[in-house]
């Protein structure tokens, strides 16, 4: 390693890690105003005020939500517990809404609002494939369907939700005054999909839930109706027809 690639790798260590400059203070040349760690600590404080920022934008609404110093709090433990591993700071915050389960047990309702707002931004930024189409499957001879495989489109993510964060979603999103938060008898299942090149969801019955997740783990439509049950056919036709309407299926 040349005296460049050191200097470097020793700058490197010292922005990433908490603690004292280490090796990389004696490169730093002591001049009039300033002392050298006080430099360095500009370059500290900046790359995490950089973090912070890349969850202030991913988040947004859990931020004005819950406020600057919450948030500010949230990020700083999300920081300390997940140091960026990343090149490209969109999916620095990827772990944000699982972090705050641990890290605020008495406000369950910010993780799943956090856990939307990043499957509504992965939806945005979801791989563009060619979604399947009606007019893709109507060719299908009977005697194939019981084996057909579907896939779920990249920018479906199913979520289970035990608050009214969609509600808090929506009011934020509107600049509206958000409603109590309110925790439900029994989970309530939604989609979110992009269609139109805009991420969307929409509330999901329990049986059509329960398609989708079959659809997800690989099980063929054939053991979809199975599992769904001789009386939820005509549910499940239905349900097909909204999945080749709205862009949420792909080929297997």
């Amino acid at each position: 390693m040349n005296p460049l690639e050191r200097l470097q790798l020793d700058f490197q260590r010292y922005i990433l890690a908490d603690e004292a400059p280490g090796a990389i203070h004696a490169a730093v040349r002591e001049q009039y105003g300033l002392n050298a760690g006080s430099r360095l600590a500009i370059y500290h404080r900046a790359y995490r005020s950089r973090l912070r920022q890349a969850l202030c934008e991913a988040y947004d609404k859990t931020w004005s939500f819950i406020g600057d110093d919450m948030f500010a709090e949230l990020a700083n433990s999300y920081l300390a517990a997940h140091p960026s591993r990343h090149a490209n700071l969109r999916w620095f915050g990827a772990g944000l809404a699982a972090h705050a389960e641990t890290a605020l047990p008495d406000y369950p309702f910010i993780a799943e609002l956090a856990a939307l707002e990043w499957a509504l931004g992965l939806a945005f930024d979801a791989q563009d494939v060619a979604p399947l189409a009606a007019i893709d499957v109507a060719a299908i001879p009977p005697e194939e369907w019981g084996d057909l495989q579907f896939g779920l489109h990249p920018s479906v993510h199913l979520l289970d939700m035990h608050w009214n964060a969609v509600a808090l979603w929506q009011a934020l999103a509107a600049d509206a005054e958000p409603p109590q938060v309110q925790q439900s008898d029994n989970p309530t299942h939604w989609l979110v999909w992009r269609q139109g090149e805009q991420p969307h969801f929409r509330s999901l019955a329990a049986a059509e839930a329960q398609a989708l997740y079959r659809i997800a783990e690989g099980a063929s439509f054939g053991e979809v109706c199975a599992a769904a049950g001789e009386d939820a056919m005509l549910a499940l036709a239905g349900y097909l027809q909204h999945w080749l309407a709205q862009g949420v299926l792909v080929k297997q």
